[in-house]
């Protein structure tokens, strides 16, 4: 680098006149501090105002990603649902009717749900019933119709129930 230098100095700097080298060093005497001023000084004190309003904005955002990051971990090392087949969910889903006296007609559905039907249940019962099964077996409803019955407080009920697949 010392050996560039030097040569630049000898091809450029030294066949100036000692005027015109003292023109060029007080031309870069201003325009150096000009330079500075322009390209460094200048774009920083216009951008520090921003980036004093932004810093808060993007330190909350790291903050929350942060513990958005912890709840994905956490999430990723809970268990995940068993999937029961279309058979296995009618099975449990009878045998949960029959335990809260539900007079319930289950037919397997599609992929891993079935239908429920009942001409005349009781609405609190349903209610009481379908949370205890979301609760114990994870069994949800996906799609359901309650039309009200004659009777007060009585429901007629079609509904399709699932596990795991779309949860």
């Amino acid at each position: 680098m010392k050996g560039m230098i030097a040569k630049l100095k000898a091809e450029h700097w030294n066949t100036l006149s000692a005027t015109e080298q003292k023109t060029v060093m007080r031309g870069a005497w201003v325009l150096v501090p000009l330079l500075m001023y322009g390209l460094l000084w200048q774009p920083v004190h216009q951008a520090l105002p921003k980036l004093q309003t932004a810093l808060p904005q993007l330190r909350a955002q790291a903050d929350q990603m942060q513990s958005l990051a912890g709840q994905a971990q956490s999430l990723r090392q809970q268990a995940q649902l068993a999937v029961l087949d279309s058979d296995t969910l009618r099975i449990a889903v009878e045998k949960s009717a029959q335990i809260a006296n539900l007079p319930l007609l289950v037919t397997p559905g599609e992929q891993n749900s079935v239908r429920i039907s009942a001409e005349s249940i009781a609405f609190a019962q349903w209610l009481q019933w379908q949370l205890a099964l979301e609760q114990t077996q994870h069994i949800r409803v996906s799609s359901a119709m309650l039309v009200a019955s004659p009777e007060p407080g009585m429901v007629k009920v079609q509904a399709t129930l699932t596990n795991g697949a779309d949860l």
